[in-house]
């Protein structure tokens, strides 16, 4: 298992690197571009309240621009857009990217269950997700909410944070189901993109229609960041987080235990 673990870290750091030089790059521009807003924040308020509300919703648009909470819930909106498809495609490559590149046969013949191979690569992801996580609410700290004074809801950076990483691994544990259930690795990955495109118009959908019903159907609302924010987490929300992502895992295991390479 560690000599998995070691080999699984080596062979995914290039591709953490790239995202999170992605995520620093994002979040660098935010930071100029708030410097070049700092002093027109009001007039930018006033012109964005004036939008449709399904428009500022599908923009991350919660609360009041003017205040360090509302600018940080929008931008953190946008470094979803980053986070959440890198988790999904680490979900969905993590085992399959083996049947896509011909090593299976090799790495599924050594004298080591085909469950510890993949319990050693979920360990990995999971690992490179939470650095993910804590490598934006870092960035988020030093580029947005230092600048603005800091937030006025203690501890708010470190629940969204934790938010963020839940998601993820929600969305992680989605991927690698349906990397388990489909053979060819296109049709994964064709599932997964519609299943991510469908969490956000539920989300949207949620958000606008106030139905609290359908945020139990998108992991986008378990952990919205204003209401965690806000308000912190929700048991429930929690409770259902580690039964689908335990649920997953476990398919996702059985599945490829099963599976003929």
């Amino acid at each position: 298992m560690k000599t998995l673990i070691k080999n699984e870290f080596r062979q995914t750091r290039r591709l953490l690197l790239i995202w999170l030089g992605i995520m620093l790059l994002l979040c660098g521009f935010c930071y100029f571009e708030l410097l070049s807003l700092q002093d027109s924040l009001n007039e930018m308020a006033t012109m964005v309240s004036q939008f449709p509300r399904l428009i500022m919703i599908m923009f991350g648009v919660k609360g009041d621009l003017t205040t360090s909470l509302g600018w940080y819930v929008c931008i953190y909106f946008w470094e979803g857009l980053l986070a959440f498809p890198y988790a999904m495609s680490l979900g969905l490559s993590c085992v399959a990217k083996e049947k896509k590149f011909g090593t299976s046969e090799y790495l599924f013949t050594k004298p080591v269950e085909r469950k510890t191979i993949v319990l050693a690569k979920v360990i990995v992801s999971a690992v490179n997700l939470l650095v993910f996580a804590l490598f934006s609410g870092l960035c988020n700290y030093f580029t947005i909410v230092l600048p603005l004074g800091g937030l006025e809801q203690p501890g708010a950076v470190l629940t969204t944070t934790m938010g963020m990483f839940f998601t993820q691994f929600l969305f992680f544990a989605l991927g690698l189901l349906f990397a388990s259930l489909f053979m060819s690795y296109k049709a994964a990955v064709r599932t997964g993109t519609i299943s991510m495109l469908a969490a956000y118009a539920l989300a949207f959908t949620a958000e606008y229609t106030e139905n609290q019903i359908l945020d139990y159907l998108t992991p986008l609302r378990y952990y919205d960041v204003y209401e965690v924010a806000l308000h912190g987490f929700r048991l429930s929300f929690i409770v259902l987080t580690f039964a689908v992502v335990g649920a997953c895992i476990v398919a996702a295991l059985n599945q490829w235990k099963r599976r003929e390479l």
